[in-house]
């Protein structure tokens, strides 16, 4: 290893690696709850990229437009509600039968890629949540960091915080927790399940919007945006562990390493050839993943 690339590769891999977690987070907390693989979650991702796009820039509708700051959460809480929208007329009816479900996810991330390539095109849609860069040659790192990075990592450990907080010290949010544990127990206990998984499924799309834009803001959006974050979610959730939110987190950083290290060392064309070594290396000896699936449903 070049020790002068080392900071580098550390800064770029936090950067990436928050933006990750917030994607896996989402996708394993649907699946922690209600047992469902959520193809549709990479779709709401690539939402979020779009309806920010659409509220900051003027070509679309005018009077529409709004300040970056400003479209920020209101594009996060479309999503959020598109998702939700997706539970209670798709999903809610359906989810006892899980290969019906997943392949209903399917369909509409294929959906929501179709309508998105009529619309907009294959051209890729630009769009700035911060612009500029901030010059760390300085602190004598040679390299920049876009201040949308920079504010990605930032929010993202904020949203992180702050749902491990609900979910650990509130009553509504320990419900989620109780459904994860067992449905059974939960019921018992008084737990409303619809409710309880209608919250999980809007926070899941709230995490999803809010890594679409910042993902739009970095690289722009393009119809097929989603595959690579929604490979990536599965990936991370096998490595952490099916259900387990720390799994997740914990299992993000390492992929967003690993491929930076790639990058940095190997080459950009091989940057999820080592991920993927790593998935089926778990696969084959720790199928239950870093931390297992820390809730079983009874």
């Amino acid at each position: 290893m070049v020790l002068g690339q080392l900071p580098e590769l550390l800064i770029q891999g936090a950067m990436v690696s928050a933006v990750y977690a917030l994607i896996a987070i989402g996708f394993t907390m649907i699946f922690g709850v209600g047992g469902v693989l959520n193809l549709a979650h990479g779709a709401l991702i690539m939402a979020g990229a779009y309806v920010f796009g659409l509220l900051v820039r003027d070509t679309f509708v005018g009077w529409l437009t709004l300040p970056p700051l400003v479209a920020f959460p209101v594009a996060v809480a479309i999503v959020a509600l598109m998702s939700l929208a997706l539970y209670e007329v798709l999903v809610r009816w359906i989810e006892e039968n899980v290969v019906i479900t997943f392949l209903a996810t399917v369909i509409v991330a294929v959906i929501g890629t179709e309508l998105a390539l009529f619309y907009f095109g294959s051209p890729n849609l630009g769009m700035s949540l911060v612009p500029g860069s901030l010059n760390l040659a300085e602190y004598g790192i040679g390299m920049r960091i876009r201040y949308v990075q920079l504010i990605g990592f930032v929010v993202s450990w904020v949203v992180i915080g702050l749902l491990w907080y609900y979910i650990t010290q509130t009553d509504d949010g320990r419900s989620i927790l109780a459904a994860s544990m067992s449905e059974r127990g939960a019921v018992l206990t008084a737990v409303n399940l619809h409710a309880v998984r209608a919250k999980t499924w809007l926070i899941a799309g709230g995490l999803a919007g809010i890594a679409g834009v910042f993902l739009g803001s970095a690289d722009g959006a393009t119809p097929m945006m989603w595959l690579n974050p929604l490979a990536l979610a599965f990936i991370i959730v096998v490595i952490g562990g099916i259900g387990s939110v720390k799994g997740s987190v914990v299992a993000a950083y390492l992929i967003g390493y690993l491929e930076q290290f790639t990058v940095t060392f190997i080459g950009h064309q091989f940057r999820g050839i080592l991920s993927l070594v790593l998935l089926l290396l778990f696969i084959l000896y720790l199928p239950q993943g870093l931390y297992g699936r820390e809730f079983t449903h009874e």
